[in-house]
């Protein structure tokens, strides 16, 4: 049985929380997350914000942009473990920027897609073009 203490917070208030341990990422599900969200598509989307406040904070410019070609294996790794803190997992893949690619991610991109009963979060998919790299963004639950 687990003991968890449920409070409600807005994701700026998550998000400090899991920044806030000064070793780095803590263990998957340290801070285990329940939504009271409408659908999926929401879900999605406040893992993305989430994935963004993390590569922002870690890994932008002065400008506050994040160069995801100029981040390395290591660092992408980080945002994951970061992201299992609160029981999901993030996977960033790196495809070439072509018109195969970019056209398939239009199509299937999680705000463009028909939700059905099946659609499952592993499903879902964003992706950000760099250069000529598509980084093709992902969630799950642990």
């Amino acid at each position: 049985m687990n003991n968890y203490n449920e409070t409600e917070l807005d994701i700026n208030e998550i998000f400090n929380k899991v920044i806030s341990n000064t070793y780095g990422p803590s263990l998957p599900n340290t801070y285990p997350l329940q939504f009271e969200l409408d659908s999926l598509k929401e879900l999605f989307e406040f893992l993305l914000e989430f994935v963004t406040m993390l590569c922002k904070t870690f890994y932008s410019n002065n400008n506050g942009q994040v160069n995801l070609g100029g981040m390395s294996p290591e660092q992408f790794n980080i945002i994951n473990q970061y992201m299992q803190s609160i029981g999901f997992t993030c996977e960033f893949k790196a495809v070439p920027a072509n018109s195969d690619n970019i056209n398939y991610i239009y199509e299937n991109r999680y705000d463009r897609i028909t939700y059905t009963s099946e659609t499952k979060l592993k499903d879902l998919l964003f992706a950000i073009k760099c250069v000529d790299i598509l980084y093709i963004i992902k969630f799950n639950k642990i």
